[in-house]
């Protein structure tokens, strides 16, 4: 065990660190707000990066496959405001890697379809457990996965609408 006490520098590239990671997840909410910005979203992984949404959401890889997935999104749903809460980030040693956690609160308003004649308004929560990577000086995502714990139609609620959750 090792009594090296950081320095000063090194615990404010730490704290800015754990900041750009939180601004970056506040990035990725807003992409998905405006309208499923698929490039935009993209643009905040890494090449191959994996997005994984268990309970409600899928799954993509690289920068493509997430793309394709936030084209498919925006064919159901019209409107979102993906509330992004409690960060909780552990930078690694080398101040390369980062793990960090995160809750959701998502409302969306999901378009009328053949099963649904009306839009309807949608509450979801859930836990994010990402990973991180800073190349060049610039942090990205490596892998976001969240579960998606409750998805109920607003005007029933999660009580009355409960999630039939998937095994995971």
């Amino acid at each position: 065990m090792s009594n090296h006490k950081p320095t000063v520098e090194q615990r404010i590239t730490r704290l800015e660190d754990i900041e750009s990671i939180t601004r970056l997840k506040a990035e990725y909410a807003r992409k998905l707000d405006n309208h499923f910005d698929g490039d935009g979203l993209a643009s905040l992984f890494v090449e191959d990066g994996i997005w994984t949404i268990k309970g409600v959401g899928g799954e993509a890889k690289g920068r493509d496959g997430i793309k394709h997935h936030c084209c498919n999104l925006r064919q159901s749903i019209s409107w979102a405001q993906h509330n992004i809460l409690s960060a909780i980030v552990d930078v690694s040693a080398d101040g390369y890697r980062a793990n960090a956690s995160f809750y959701l609160l998502c409302l969306l308003t999901m378009k009328a379809s053949p099963n649904s004649p009306k839009e309807e308004a949608v509450v979801l929560s859930g836990k994010y457990s990402d990973k991180f990577i800073k190349i060049d000086g610039k942090w990205l995502i490596e892998e976001v996965s969240g579960v998606i714990e409750q998805s109920a139609p607003w005007t029933q609620g999660w009580v009355a609408s409960q999630l039939v959750k998937e095994s995971w």
